[in-house]
């Protein structure tokens, strides 16, 4: 019976870990992540060379992947779930982004911080190993 229990509580705490990321990631495509990247890809795709656009967004789209589920794992580890469940319904209801209090809001800015320079650094490479070095020279 004990094992029976036990067993019961396990499933709800897996299946209550899995609601709360599948919460932050909502959150997280609701706050427009992946657009404004798309959109940093656009500005970046003239750069690169023809015959290397494949490969890029290949490679740039698994950066885009990665970034989204690192982002959405820190979302979920700094805000009450219950914050952003309610976040998650006050978009569906009106489509604006709810302003929630992160539970220890400098670790949760230094954590995001040090992602977005992890991706910048990793863009950064992707447009020096695909792009066109006669357009990079131009831009400098």
């Amino acid at each position: 019976m004990k094992k029976f229990i036990y067993g019961t509580l396990m499933f709800f705490a897996i299946q209550t870990g899995i609601a709360q990321t599948k919460d932050a990631q909502t959150l997280v495509t609701n706050m427009g992540v992946k657009a404004q990247i798309e959109g940093i890809k656009q500005q970046i795709l003239p750069i690169i060379t023809t015959e290397n656009v494949e490969n890029f967004n290949k490679d740039f789209d698994a950066m885009v992947t990665d970034f989204v589920s690192r982002f959405s794992k820190l979302v979920d580890e700094g805000y009450k779930a219950s914050d952003i469940q309610e976040a998650n319904k006050k978009f569906a209801e009106s489509k604006e982004i709810a302003q929630i209090v992160p539970i220890d809001a400098p670790s949760l800015e230094q954590k995001i911080m040090a992602l977005q320079a992890e991706a910048n650094v990793t863009m950064e490479g992707l447009v020096m190993k695909y792009g066109d070095p006669e357009a990079l020279q131009a831009e400098e």
